[in-house]
């Protein structure tokens, strides 16, 4: 009866993948439909924007929603201050998350049990919002790019990824150093930081995306609005709050200035992660296996 069926083609092996495939195409279409449609709105004219009925075609294709958006607006700035505070975050954030990697591979370590089940309890449960809003206060690093970038240097889960990624790196290269003279600070500068590149991408990208996409924290701990981000710019032109006057220009109208700020914002993240996705499958797959 089963090999009917398989001869039927009832059970045949291309036919799931085929169905996941089409699944995955329509979620793909989906989530990309968005995008596209803040595209052609960001290019349209105002004409075409109100004469659209359901997808906006732009005829009078214009470049004037991004001129008012990166000349007469501070989204422009905001835009390069993102870029600034992500990057010192990312450089900050691997650093210290490599270092606390590296130093749980040492299971020779005393007290290593406890420091490694510290490290789980904090990925379960938090100090709370207003004792953590006092520390960065007292730290007196409230309305400064600190109060966003200091606090958060070590992501728990991610540093784990990462320990785990290390010990994949054979004890004989370890040892080798050692017998060569080398200390831990060297061996893990000079072999194990060079050998674990694709994790280290890997935690860099969750990193960048976890940072540009923030707009939370800089909420609480931003006050002037001069210093906001991009993330919380664009948070505030969604939700109706932003401090910028997008009808103070005639360049534009309304809608197509803010798909503008919204290409804007999502266009490096875009542009980073296609070409450094084959880093990211392999570091994910090795860093998650624990031997």
């Amino acid at each position: 009866m089963m090999n009917v069926r398989k001869k039927s083609g009832l059970f045949a092996p291309h036919a799931f993948d085929y169905i996941v495939s089409a699944v995955l195409l329509l979620f793909a279409l989906g989530c990309l439909y968005p995008f596209v449609h803040m595209l052609l709105i960001s290019f349209a004219s105002e004409g075409d924007y109100y004469s659209a009925v359901t997808i906006v075609i732009p005829r009078h294709f214009t470049l004037n929603a991004y001129a008012f958006v990166l000349l007469e607006s501070r989204i422009g700035l905001s835009f390069l201050e993102s870029v600034l505070i992500t990057g010192i975050y990312i450089v900050y954030a691997l650093f210290l998350t490599s270092l606390g990697a590296y130093a749980l591979t040492k299971t020779q370590m005393p007290g290593h049990k406890i420091f490694f089940a510290f490290i789980l309890i904090s990925m379960f449960f938090g100090g709370g919002l207003i004792p953590f809003y006092l520390t960065v206060r007292g730290l007196g690093l409230i309305d400064s790019w600190a109060s966003v970038i200091i606090p958060f240097g070590i992501n728990s889960f991610y540093m784990i990824i990462l320990r785990n990624f290390f010990k994949q790196v054979p004890d004989s290269v370890l040892e080798a150093c050692k017998l060569d003279g080398a200390n831990e600070f060297t061996i893990f500068l000079r072999f194990v930081l060079p050998l674990s590149k694709a994790a280290l991408i890997t935690i860099g990208l969750f990193y960048l995306v976890d940072k540009w996409n923030d707009w939370y924290w800089p909420m609480i701990f931003i006050n002037s609005s001069e210093k906001y981000p991009l993330a919380l710019e664009v948070r505030n032109i969604l939700s109706g709050t932003s401090s910028i006057d997008y009808s103070a220009s005639d360049l534009s109208y309304r809608s197509g200035k803010e798909a503008a700020t919204i290409i804007l914002s999502i266009i490096p993240i875009a542009m980073i992660v296609p070409f450094a996705q084959k880093f990211l499958v392999r570091g994910v797959m090795i860093g998650s296996v624990k031997e």
